[in-house]
């Protein structure tokens, strides 16, 4: 299956349009983003979280619900044009409209440093793209948070998923690229990052 995130990124309206297969992404956001499940992860685990990343931010709402939810201020990428033109200004300033496999590098480069990065997007990625991309995130985050991308745990109407693998697979990913599994099947911690609880 060829998915409209690779190679252009040119995800269109009706990606957003027929989410999941379902109806319009602004009304079915927080069901199927994950962001309700990371707030109570952090929570139930008293992981603090001042700095927050998320690849893939759509139109933004997941943006306006971790400030409200854990009082920051996200930071972010997202690859559709048509998506980060409907990101609210107050928030677009601080999401860049690019690819995660070109921003993350960026970042790394930088010498940005996060507590947490939060992703729904592996699953649009090939195979052969994952590691690298696992591994310039653990070189900035004490914290990923992995939702819907496992055989076990997906969204079954996104036609657009590219890799769907057992826990297994991106466990041996994860583990690969510097991350430690934490009490939660969705927060992984960096084993490169100082001092991090978990």
């Amino acid at each position: 299956m060829r998915s409209e995130l690779a190679p252009t990124g040119a995800v269109n309206a009706r990606y957003f349009t027929r989410y999941c297969g379902r109806g319009p992404y602004d009304e079915i956001w927080l069901e199927h983003s994950g962001a309700a499940n990371c707030v109570a992860t952090l929570r139930r685990m008293r992981t603090r979280v001042g700095s927050l990343v998320v690849l893939g931010t759509a139109t933004g709402q997941v943006l306006a619900h971790f400030e409200k939810e854990l009082g920051v201020r996200a930071h972010g990428c997202e690859i559709s044009a048509w998506a980060h033109a409907r990101i609210p200004a107050r928030h677009r300033s601080r999401v860049e409209r690019a690819d995660l496999r070109r921003y993350l590098p960026r970042l790394a480069r930088a010498g940005r440093r996060f507590d947490l990065i939060f992703c729904n997007a592996l699953i649009y990625l090939e195979p052969r793209e994952v590691p690298a991309v696992l591994e310039a995130a653990s070189g900035i985050a004490a914290y990923f948070h992995f939702y819907s991308s496992t055989s076990e745990d997906h969204e079954p109407g996104d036609s657009q998923r590219v890799t769907l693998q057992p826990r297994a697979w991106w466990r041996a990913r994860f583990l690969a690229a510097g991350w430690a599994p934490t009490r939660s099947r969705y927060l992984w911690r960096s084993a490169r990052a100082r001092s991090v609880p978990g």
